[in-house]
């Protein structure tokens, strides 16, 4: 037998159960993986809440991206074998919170499941299906962000935030960073090697920014002096305020609406005309979709960046939050929980500490 959460009505994070499940059945273009950790996202919450914008059918196993061992291999499946170590997420995007998977191996699915990096713990990897593609599409794909330039990245100490300033960071460019509080803008600056930290908490923040920005010395020598930053990668949607940010020409890149309680801004359409400046969705799973040929280039780029990106002569590795630790699928609750109540920072990963025998095949 195998453990999943299962969920069979709208509930909270707090009232989920784990519950025996049989082990899932193997079929001929499947692999059947051991999970030994999963990665925790708000979405997570929202779905089990029934508040997400895709509302599954019941019951299901929430869950979005995990970590672990194959243990078994379909007969017409060649790309993976017993024993390798592998990260992704099953095709409907659900299921993590189970401690076995099974994950279709298909041209259609090529990008679900991946070898898990040469240096990379079990943890690490559950901390990348979801937060690098986001950061990765919105700050190389769409803004094209270049070195010289000036990068805002609001939330850096969450798990997309700190993933964009890694990214930022190996790219060359400046960044200045907003978090909440002084403990997270610490981490933020030491952790991540964010150039400039700002506490979006702090009345005058936006004027904070502004300031920061015109003392970095242009990216041409001689040039005019900075008036604002040139790229803003917002996971929580402060984009009024970002239009105060930016400098011209600058590209505003909208990736959530995690600070807002739901209400969605309406940006003043004539500060984005007096800016030049662009309005850019990123919305990974929707390029998936509507643009697969992004989807190889950015999985190469992710896979590159964790060869070369060093910080303070180490190998850059997913911020995870290491505060407090969740062990067994029986804390995926509690540590939902902590999340959604922002007591966390970087990616919340659940150890499962699963063997393969644990699964009776």
């Amino acid at each position: 037998m195998a453990k999943a959460i299962i969920v069979n009505k709208w509930t909270t994070a707090a009232d989920l159960a784990v519950s025996s499940v049989p082990v899932p059945e193997c079929p001929d273009d499947c692999v059947l993986i051991n999970v030994a950790a999963a990665g925790l996202n708000f979405m997570d919450i929202l779905m089990v809440e029934g508040k997400y914008q895709v509302r599954p059918k019941m019951p299901f196993i929430p869950g979005v991206e995990f970590a672990g061992t194959v243990i078994k291999v379909g007969s017409r499946v060649a790309d993976y074998k017993v024993g390798e170590r592998v990260f992704g997420s099953t095709p409907s995007s659900l299921g993590a919170f189970a401690t076995v998977v099974a994950v279709k191996v298909t041209r259609a699915s090529k990008y679900q499941l991946f070898r898990i990096p040469a240096g990379l713990s079990f943890r690490e990897a559950a901390a990348l299906y979801i937060a690098y593609p986001t950061s990765w599409l919105g700050i190389v794909e769409k803004a094209k962000l270049r070195r010289g330039e000036v990068c805002l990245v609001h939330a850096a100490a969450g798990g997309v935030g700190s993933a964009a300033v890694q990214i930022a960071k190996y790219l060359g460019a400046t960044v200045i960073a907003t978090a909440g509080g002084a403990e997270k803008c610490a981490l933020v600056r030491t952790r991540l090697g964010a150039d400039h930290v700002v506490d979006y908490r702090e009345p005058g923040w936006v004027d904070r920014v502004v300031a920061i920005a015109a003392s970095i010395p242009p990216a041409t020598p001689g040039g005019p002096p900075r008036r604002g930053v040139d790229v803003v990668y917002d996971p929580v949607g402060y984009f009024i305020d970002d239009t105060r940010c930016v400098a011209w020409n600058g590209r505003i890149l909208v990736v959530g609406f995690a600070a807002t309680g739901g209400k969605i801004e309406a940006v003043p359409a004539n500060r984005v005309l007096l800016k030049g400046a662009s309005l850019i969705g990123v919305f990974w799973g929707g390029s998936t979709q509507n643009e697969p040929e992004v989807v190889p280039k950015t999985w190469d780029g992710i896979f590159r960046f964790f060869e070369a990106a060093r910080y303070n002569d180490k190998p850059v590795r997913p911020l995870l939050y290491d505060t407090k630790t969740y062990c067994g699928i029986e804390s995926v609750p509690e540590a939902l929980v902590d999340l959604g109540s922002r007591k966390t920072f970087g990616k919340v990963v659940v150890d499962y500490v699963s063997r393969p025998h644990d699964a009776k095949l």
